[in-house]
């Protein structure tokens, strides 16, 4: 038994003495803590912290019981930082919240680390482990953030600027997107929002919608554009191309353009680009606008001006056809002066309210106004598109070589002199005109000569 209790306490005296050399040296020693065996590993990270390196660790650490290998910081955070780093690259009117705080240590290990500037982790990880709103459940990312470039935007501790950015949030786009700053600079339209904050349409990290919006284009558009809400919400008629993908997009540039509106190219242009072939409207065709005018050389006012816009709505309206003002829709129409509003805001009314003139037009024979003849009707009136073409004609006042007639083609045979014309259509026998000798045709033409 004695010899058992030996043995134990001899045991014990040799597990005491092991567990002291594990603890480390006591007292002085040769060396730092860096080379003495314990801490070497701190000097074999990527990138280690200029003291540790430099086997200084008192520059941060002093010994406070040199017995029992107990240290302390040599002062508190961030004071003991301050020491070394220059304090006026930590100052700013927004500071980091856990600089703020004081609390270096909360994103940089103080002794080495496997990422640049002794960050604890990879900086989108790092930024992440706090800011994970920021990505999560996003569609679409934006360049910096999608590769974790967190500091491209931002100060990692201070900034003048909000959300800690690294200039003013409009300067701080331009510098990446320097094709959209050259045409800022010479474009003669600009969009408000890009002069104030881009953030106003576009979310600087994360979005579920294309370029990071806020929301899908129609919508964000129509947040700050309410007029035109209105019209698109109360319109009879919508415009095709609102309907599309692009939406707004389709003619108009979201940031700055040369031509009024900020529209893609100018408007006849715009027009032109979409109206050069044939395209379905609920259930009709509309023409080829651009074929009809290259190959018809007289054109309409309106289209000589390059101003499709004096006619038709851009965006929505309550006539056929987006136009701006009544206009007959077909080839009939009792006269009303309101069902031909679109016509008489630029043409005079009382070519089709006097019976009798001499100089309200020039289609008439002798004083016969025969405007009035074949529109003032109550039944039947004849509607301006019966003779004449909207767009474009190969003949003087927008005359039509024919116009729809249900199924058929109706021919209308104009023919100009110099003091008058003839016409031979489909509607009634061949008839001439003449302002200086009144031509007798006849049997001057009754409504039953003139229906079909």
């Amino acid at each position: 038994m004695t010899s058992f209790l030996v043995a134990l306490v001899g045991a014990l005296s040799m597990a005491t003495t092991g567990n002291d050399d594990a603890r480390g040296p006591q007292g002085k020693y040769a060396g730092n803590c860096t080379d003495a065996g314990c801490h070497a590993e701190y000097t074999k990270r990527a990138v280690v912290h200029e003291p540790a390196g430099a086997g200084s660790c008192d520059a941060c650490h002093e010994e406070k019981n040199p017995g029992s290998h107990d240290f302390s910081m040599a002062s508190a955070e961030p004071d003991l930082c301050l020491d070394c780093h220059d304090e006026e690259d930590f100052e700013g009117e927004v500071v980091h919240r856990p600089l703020a705080d004081g609390k270096c240590t909360v994103c940089h290990d103080p002794h080495g680390s496997p990422n640049k500037s002794l960050v604890k982790m990879p900086v989108e990880e790092l930024c992440l482990s706090c800011h994970k709103e920021i990505a999560e459940g996003k569609n679409f990312l934006h360049g910096p953030v999608a590769v974790g470039a967190c500091i491209v935007c931002h100060d990692a501790h201070a900034s003048d600027h909000p959300a800690l950015l690294t200039a003013a949030n409009r300067e701080l786009c331009l510098t990446c997107h320097t094709a959209l700053a050259t045409k800022l600079t010479t474009s003669a339209h600009k969009h408000a929002p890009v002069l104030e904050a881009c953030d106003s349409c576009h979310d600087p990290h994360g979005a579920n919608n294309r370029f990071n919006l806020h929301s899908a284009p129609t919508e964000l558009c129509l947040d700050c554009h309410d007029d035109i809400a209105e019209i698109m919400d109360e319109a009879e008629v919508q415009h095709g191309a609102l309907s599309t993908k692009r939406s707004c997009l389709s003619c108009h540039d979201p940031h700055a353009s040369n031509p009024e509106h900020l529209l893609t190219q100018q408007p006849m242009e715009l027009c032109l680009s979409c109206h050069n072939q044939e395209l379905k409207s609920g259930e009709d065709t509309l023409g080829n606008i651009d074929g009809m005018l290259s190959s018809n050389p007289s054109h309409h006012g309106p289209i000589q001006e390059k101003d499709c816009s004096a006619c038709h709505q851009p965006h929505g309206g309550d006539h056929f056809r987006l136009l701006v003002e009544d206009y007959p829709k077909k080839f009939y129409a009792p006269f009303d002066l309101k069902s031909y509003s679109l016509c008489f805001s630029c043409h005079e009314a009382d070519m089709v309210r006097d019976a009798q003139t001499d100089k309200l037009t020039n289609f008439r024979n002798g004083d016969q106004n025969l405007h009035y003849l074949h529109v003032n009707r109550k039944v039947k009136g004849r509607s301006c598109r019966s003779c004449h073409a909207t767009h474009a004609s190969s003949h003087p006042k927008h005359i039509t070589d024919s116009v729809p007639f249900g199924q058929w083609q109706l021919p209308v045979g104009f023919r100009k002199t110099a003091t008058g014309g003839s016409c031979s259509p489909g509607c009634h026998r061949p008839y001439r005109y003449d302002r200086d000798k009144p031509v007798v045709n006849g049997v001057q033409p009754t409504d039953a000569d003139l229906d079909p």
